[in-house]
């Protein structure tokens, strides 16, 4: 008898507990929520224009939020890495928002007019927000799926970009990136004339030892705008040319 009853009472709590459930997943979906609250760093999109776009996404006549759908809305616009929106266990909507960081930006060619991530990823640039970035001359296009990552040279140049931006000294004189046909760079510095001729984003380390050299060495002896041309591309050599 004793187990019977026991065995009642286990019955009726799990029935009670699949009812809460059932509750608390329609709560969850209710279009109605306590607050929205909004984690997106102020880049390309603001907190205004996520406010905007999410009522323009819930339609008024709708009784349940689909987050899936919400999610892929905010995932198609072409500055959104990552969003994730939820309700949290109080009612409150929570929409957390990452966006693509720019480290370089495409100003000729037929990618002209767009950002380039740290990741290789090409998207388009915005009125709202400019970023102080590594310019990029080219005349050659990556892929039509827009990822450096598509080929060879693509992956070595965004390699050269990033030491370029994880360097404190080179992210403040180097300004443009130019690259010729023959996939050779020539930098162009933020505060002298000279042309540096790179060459194939190669050997890194070596090349830029030596460009470090020459302004740290070379330029205080002899003057800033005294070489038109400091070419690093030959191994174990640097050559400066007045002409």
């Amino acid at each position: 008898m004793i187990n019977k009853i026991k065995n009642g009472v286990v019955i009726i709590l799990l029935i009670g507990f699949a009812y809460s459930l059932i509750f608390l997943f329609k709560k969850n979906n209710s279009i109605n929520y306590n607050k929205l609250i909004i984690d997106v760093d102020s880049s390309f999109l603001d907190k205004n224009f996520v406010t905007s776009f999410l009522s323009k996404q819930i339609s008024s006549d709708s009784q349940n939020i689909n987050f899936n759908d919400l999610e892929n809305q905010f995932s198609s616009i072409s500055h959104v890495k990552d969003v994730a929106i939820y309700k949290d266990l109080i009612g409150n909507l929570n929409v957390g928002i990452k966006q693509y960081n720019p480290v370089a930006r495409i100003v000729s060619g037929e990618l002209s007019g767009n950002y380039i991530n740290d990741e290789g990823h090409i998207f388009p640039v915005s009125s709202k927000y400019t970023k102080r970035v590594v310019l990029i001359h080219m005349n050659n296009d990556f892929s039509k799926d827009k990822k450096m990552s598509s080929s060879k040279f693509g992956k070595d140049l965004l390699n050269m970009i990033n030491y370029i931006n994880d360097d404190e000294f080179f992210s403040k004189i180097i300004s443009e990136l130019e690259i010729n046909s023959s996939k050779n760079i020539v930098i162009h510095p933020q505060f002298s004339k000279q042309k540096i001729i790179f060459g194939y984003p190669d050997d890194l380390d070596e090349k830029f030892e030596k460009i470090n050299l020459f302004y740290k060495k070379i330029v205080p002896a002899k003057g800033w705008n005294t070489y038109r041309t400091v070419n690093v591309k030959f191994k174990n050599q640097i050559i400066c040319d007045k002409s």
